[in-house]
């Protein structure tokens, strides 16, 4: 009976959150505008407001940046996927970040569930910033659900080399060790977006890993992206993982999820999601029907997030029965991002910040 009361006030607080949360950073944002209005008129009356050469050099890098990301879509695919740490999209940055994340878990099949997760990733700039570290939970060799899956606990260490970047293309090599299941492994990675006018887009990513205990993973995802307003924006994914030592007993695993974004400001964010998990062998099967709510939001603290993520699934393994659940995450980062500071800047320069 505590455990029901218990999803049902995080399930309320949930949906009352956005509007108090909106209406906190309005009010937050009032003193930066007069502010800002204040230095305006002071530049109109004379007032000098030149900057240091360092600081202009430091805007003309970044305003040359923006230029790739000029439409309405791709701007909102790069706060959405930096602000929801999206592994794709952290597959690519050039900067150096580190993630703990203290994760609980409860759902009513599975019981509790306490995780502890660690990712870095270390830039060489030795090495003219083509090459980076990657230590920690495998992101690539994980399953779907996170709340019930084991492997995405498996550590790893090696090296991604960045090839060719561009807006439209990405690719890589990396290579290195997992722990768990010992073994080296090798293999490329690719990634093409394309857009269908300024509010649509499309992002293909492909990577084959090779393991020396002789297995095989290929991990394919479709993402079709639309920007509906300035703060609504909606995903539809595809994505299928084949695994060798699972071939026989699953063959190919198939996710299907639709996710509808609300960005309530700066540091907030809510993001409602609809998945679908199959496989295909001995015959094509759904293992799982799930819808999440996940509200995140960066604290006072810059380098500190957390989420509230109340759910249920309707499961294979429980005959379909209703299985509501929660996790609730703190998120400790730190590092640089290149979407992190492009929005920083353009908060500065508008009084009412959208994508």
């Amino acid at each position: 009976m505590n455990q029901k009361l218990f999803l049902l006030l995080a399930s309320l607080a949930l949906f009352f959150l956005p509007g108090v949360v909106y209406a906190a950073e309005q009010q937050e944002n009032k003193p930066a505008q007069q502010e800002t209005g204040q230095a305006t008129e002071a530049s109109s009356n004379g007032e000098e407001t030149a900057e240091e050469p360092e600081n202009e050099r430091q805007r003309d890098r970044l305003d040359s940046g923006m230029e790739r990301f000029d439409s309405q879509v791709q701007r909102a695919s790069l706060w959405v996927d930096s602000f929801f740490a999206d592994p794709e999209y952290e597959a690519e940055e050039a900067y150096s970040q580190i993630r703990l994340r203290p994760e609980y878990y409860y759902r009513k099949e599975q019981g509790s569930k306490f995780k502890m997760r660690f990712r870095a990733r270390l830039n060489l700039p030795n090495l003219g910033r083509r090459v980076s570290l990657v230590a920690g939970a495998d992101e690539d060799g994980g399953e779907f659900d996170d709340s019930v899956d084991d492997s995405a606990d498996d550590g790893i260490i090696g090296l991604q080399f960045f090839m060719k970047e561009s807006t439209r293309w990405n690719t890589s090599i990396s290579v290195g060790m997992k722990f768990n299941d010992f073994a080296f492994f090798v293999g490329p990675r690719f990634r093409y977006t394309g857009e269908l006018g300024k509010k649509s887009s499309y992002r293909f990513t492909q990577t084959v890993r090779w393991q020396t205990n002789q297995y095989w993973q290929i991990n394919s995802r479709l993402d079709l992206n639309r920007a509906i307003s300035e703060r609504f924006y909606f995903r539809q994914t595809f994505d299928g993982r084949w695994r060798g030592e699972d071939a026989k007993e699953q063959g190919y695993r198939t996710r299907i999820s639709s996710y509808l974004t609300q960005r309530l400001g700066q540091i907030t964010g809510l993001q409602y999601e609809f998945s679908t998990i199959f496989h295909t062998k001995p015959d094509t099967h759904v293992d799982e029907y799930r819808v999440a709510f996940r509200f995140r939001r960066q604290t006072n603290r810059q380098w500190l997030y957390y989420e509230i993520v109340p759910q249920f699934s309707f499961e294979d393994e429980f005959d379909y029965k209703f299985n509501p659940g929660i996790r609730l995450r703190l998120e400790f980062f730190f590092g640089g991002s290149a979407a992190k500071r492009r929005w920083s800047r353009e908060a500065e320069d508008t009084e009412d910040f959208r994508w």
